[in-house]
């Protein structure tokens, strides 16, 4: 996987923690900027942790499917990219209250669980740990990153971009899925 997919891997599978924290932030009044360090790592560290467990349970049972593993990728890449364009179409956003620590944790699983199908692909496309550990801290970074500009901008710029951040990376997945099949 080259740095440039793996950024894209990264900036899709932030998406979800992107729109949670503009949708979420609503609830939050005059955001101040511990809060949106505490979002943002909390999102970042889940997303990361998730992705790197899903490749270590991919990487275990790699070698009994490794025959049908790019077909499998490509239907779990492509069911969570089809997943997440078909919610950027609907517009469906729904409100995240995110005070208070159980709710924010709630908040960031609930948008990393395809992270775990996500590492489960990797592994099953032959990624070595050295690249799953690279994946998962960029991927953390690139959550950071993108929740804290979430809680910013504000739920107001989260109905309209949004749903555009959840196409785009639903595309990328199901790119990364066909990637194999087609270089």
């Amino acid at each position: 996987m080259t740095l440039t997919e793996i950024i894209l891997l990264a900036l899709s599978l932030s998406a979800d923690s992107f729109v949670v924290s503009m949708g979420g932030s609503v609830t939050l009044g005059r955001v101040r900027p511990w809060k949106i360090v505490q979002v943002a790592m909390i999102f970042g560290t889940v997303q990361a942790a998730c992705l790197f467990a899903g490749w270590i349970s991919g990487y275990s049972v790699v070698s009994y499917v490794s025959r049908f593993a790019p077909y499998l990728a490509l239907a779990v890449l492509g069911y969570l990219g089809i997943s997440m364009i078909a919610a950027g179409v609907k517009g469906s956003s729904k409100a995240v209250d995110l005070d208070g620590l159980r709710n924010l944790i709630l908040a960031a699983v609930a948008t990393s669980v395809d992270a775990i199908a996500v590492g489960i692909s990797l592994a099953m496309g032959e990624m070595e740990w050295p690249d799953a550990v690279l994946v998962s801290i960029l991927t953390l970074a690139v959550t950071v990153c993108a929740s804290s500009v979430g809680i910013v901008l504000g739920s107001a710029s989260g109905r309209v971009f949004g749903n555009a951040a959840r196409i785009a990376g639903g595309a990328v997945l199901v790119f990364i899925g066909l990637r194999p099949f087609i270089f």
